[in-house]
């Protein structure tokens, strides 16, 4: 009966392990200096060595006549162990006894002796899938077991693995194997087999198997039974459902180039071929990932013929465009996992590609029309410039009109001042609300509203602000401000705005006054009307109303 490659060149000694040297080194040492743990965790990906060493370190413990590390192979213990007939070594696969009746019977037997060894060794297998009641069972046992007993447990999840048995082993974390190093045994393998294959395969199985030394024996495995014939890089790629870098290439700059209709042409043709689509969604990430490296250090490559793909591809898009495809493609493979349809997910995908090419060529053209715009911009920017200097200088003489009205609003305020009459006022002040849903009128009633009436004297009104720009705004709004008040309350009105700081201060001086009886306020006339002020009514009224809902926005609410 044929017998699998992957059983049949199993590592059956610590130099027939390829790649985990740390863990190799540590264990012969452990055994050299007879330091041997009592419960080991070998953790790890798929196909990494985890049984393998488990087995061999059982084996050469219980070797008779053990030569450095090596077993000899010819005593009783390793005579039974190679014919698979040595009862000291148990090996219990926890997928499927998982329970903690199994746990408790291997309890039960623990405490019997070695039949020919001098160690008893439990290989627990996927040892995470047992249940807490199993591991609960088993954790007294493994903190001290009998000394003719060796606990290894074997996982690819340690993090679903209690703290509680954690800490009672040493834990060894295997890792991803090289593809220098799997070349190396396939190339070993081949010679062994007389199996003819180019290097280049060699070099894609490698990556392919993703580490994992029993993944690429068993494509090698696969592969001569594909073909009778010298295994090529095609040979590969079809029995593992991908596609060459050549032909991701074609495919990238299909996408690029916005043939839509070739490229689902292309993708139905290798979903009938039989191609693992996810797995060429998993190449054209590593394509573009590669890309990104040439980008950036074209020196990293060796191959020229791979150069030439990466530069054809840095030609078309932008670095920034590759990362946000690489995540469009990401999201497609998790996608993947969870649906039969990779077929629509790899379309879907594709078409979000070419979007962020047209939004490049959408940029490019708005770039290009600024600058086409640039001189007449340019223009307008001078005329507006000039404007706003006259529009300043316009604004400092009102400015400083409305800070003399304000001196004299101020004064005839206080001078005929009326407590009653304020209080009485102020609850009608609420009146003028009912302008708010009126667009011509809201804003400055909101601005009026947002004040705080402090003082009135006959028709003068003095109203205070903590905001400097609010105040600023009601006092270059006065006439709209007197407009509302004589078409709600039928009079009048002279209203100003001071800053809470001025008013503190006025409040101060009116009160000083007041107990002196000397120097009272008396009333003047303006000597400007409003219209004088504002020199043009019509376009300070724009401005300032403009002003206004800048500083508003959507803040105003309506009653």
């Amino acid at each position: 009966m044929y017998q699998a490659l992957y059983r049949k060149y199993r590592p059956k000694s610590f130099e027939d392990v390829v790649g985990q040297k740390v863990i190799k080194q540590t264990l012969t040492n452990s055994i050299i200096n007879d330091k041997i743990s009592h419960a080991y965790l070998f953790t790890g990906p798929r196909g990494t060595g985890k049984t393998s060493i488990a087995k061999i370190l059982a084996k050469i413990v219980n070797c008779e006549s053990l030569d450095n590390i090596t077993p000899c192979n010819e005593c009783v213990s390793c005579t039974q162990i190679n014919n698979k007939q040595n009862t000291d070594i148990i090996e219990i696969d926890a997928a499927s006894n998982n329970g903690v009746d199994e746990i408790r019977e291997l309890r039960d037997k623990v405490s019997l002796v070695p039949s020919f060894g001098k160690y008893k060794v439990y290989i627990i297998d996927e040892v995470h899938m047992l249940t807490t009641a199993a591991f609960n069972a088993l954790l007294k046992t493994l903190e001290e077991p009998p000394k003719h007993i060796i606990f290894i447990l074997a996982t690819t999840e340690p993090h679903k693995i209690p703290t509680t048995i954690l800490s009672r082993c040493q834990r060894f974390d295997f890792k991803k194997i090289s593809v220098t190093d799997i070349k190396t045994r396939l190339n070993y393998i081949c010679k062994k087999e007389n199996i003819n294959i180019e290097e280049e395969a060699i070099e894609l199985i490698g990556k392919l198997s993703d580490g994992g030394m029993r993944d690429s024996v068993s494509l090698l495995d696969q592969l001569t039974a594909y073909t009778t014939s010298t295994i090529t890089i095609n040979d590969v790629n079809d029995v593992y459902g991908t596609i060459t870098q050549k032909e991701i290439s074609d495919l990238l700059n299909l996408i690029f180039d916005n043939k839509l209709s070739e490229i689902f042409d292309l993708i139905t043709k290798y979903d009938e071929d039989g191609k693992n689509l996810t797995k060429i969604i998993e190449t054209i990430i590593e394509f573009l990932k590669n890309t990104l490296i040439y980008c950036n250090s074209s020196s990293y490559f060796d191959s020229e013929d791979l150069k030439q793909l990466y530069s054809n591809i840095c030609n078309l898009i932008t670095e920034e465009q590759i990362y946000k495809s690489i995540e469009i493609l990401l999201d497609a493979i998790k996608s993947s996992k969870q649906t039969n349809n990779v077929k629509l997910i790899f379309e879907l995908s594709i078409i979000k590609i070419i979007e962020l090419k047209k939004e490049k060529i959408i940029v490019q053209n708005q770039i290009n029309n600024k600058q086409k715009e640039l001189p007449i911009f340019e223009e307008k920017k001078k005329i507006v410039t000039e404007t706003k200097v006259e529009k300043k200088e316009t604004n400092e003489k009102i400015k400083e009109n409305i800070e003399n009205l304000k001196q004299i609003r101020i004064n005839n305020t206080l001078s005929k001042f009326n407590k009653q009459d304020f209080v009485t006022f102020k609850k009608e002040l609420d009146n003028i609300k009912e302008l708010l849903m009126d667009p011509d009128y809201s804003s400055i009633v909101s601005l009026i509203l947002d004040g705080d009436l402090k003082a009135k004297g006959s028709l003068n009104l003095l109203f205070m602000y903590k905001n400097k720009n609010l105040e600023e705004c009601f006092n270059l709004s006065l006439i709209e401000i007197e407009n509302i008040f004589k078409k709600v309350f039928n009079q009048n009105l002279k209203p100003i705005a001071v800053l809470e700081e001025e008013w503190e201060s006025i409040k101060m001086e009116f009160n000083k006054h007041m107990k002196s009886k000397t120097g009272a306020y008396e009333y003047k006339e303006e000597t400007m009307s409003l219209k004088e002020i504002y020199d043009k009514k019509e376009e300070v009224s724009i401005s300032t109303t403009n002003e206004i809902e800048e500083i508003f926005e959507d803040m105003i609410v309506y009653n």
